[in-house]
């Protein structure tokens, strides 16, 4: 952090940390680690500096936070299913948001996790980002690219994954299963960076 005259000035990665340690809940936390590195204002590795710049005992409620950013979730609710999942002993560990392009080259929508053995994709739709018409409707047609070039996608909504989380993960295991006894569509995936 530096002044310019009557402006205090620091990097965008230490006015997340500087802000995030105001904040009391870890889901706040985790929204706006996410948030910084989804957006491009901060890295992880950049996060990470500052953290570990921080006595312990101020870091240690922030660790949680910057983990959640680093599995490459894009949202709050996509962490909470990536930590769903992670209890199957049917699913394997899923490709968090990959960029995919169907046979042809053309791009399709990321879905939040993807397993490329199978060609499954789960899609979380929360009200907040998918609900007005025009969201609603391009949430919708983007689905409906991925079914048409092969994809088996199961929608999830936050509400299910707090409220009914087994029934949520028995449903993506089925939907595995599925996926499972059938021809992999003819779809590619690339990893993001998280």
């Amino acid at each position: 952090m530096r002044t310019v005259g009557p402006v205090r000035v620091s990097s965008p990665a230490r006015a997340v940390v500087d802000h995030a340690r105001e904040l009391h809940g870890e889901r706040q936390r985790a929204a706006l680690f996410i948030e910084a590195v989804q957006k491009d204002l901060a890295s992880v590795d950049e996060l990470t500096e500052w953290l570990s710049r921080l006595r312990t005992r101020d870091a240690a409620a922030l660790w949680p936070a910057l983990e959640a950013a680093a599995t490459g979730s894009w949202s709050v609710p996509e962490h909470d299913l990536l930590e769903l999942v992670s209890t199957s002993t049917v699913l394997p560990e899923p490709m968090m948001n990959p960029i995919l392009t169907d046979e042809f080259g053309r791009l399709l929508v990321s879905p939040d996790l993807w397993w490329d053995d199978v060609g499954f994709a789960a899609m979380v739709h929360s009200k907040r980002w998918h609900s007005n018409g025009e969201q609603w409707d391009e949430t919708v047609e983007r689905d409906g690219d991925l079914v048409a070039a092969g994809v088996i996608v199961a929608g999830v909504t936050p509400r299910r994954i707090s409220d009914k989380p087994a029934a949520v993960l028995a449903r993506l295991e089925q939907s595995y299963r599925t996926a499972e006894a059938r021809p992999r569509p003819p779809v590619r995936a690339i990893a993001r960076a998280a």
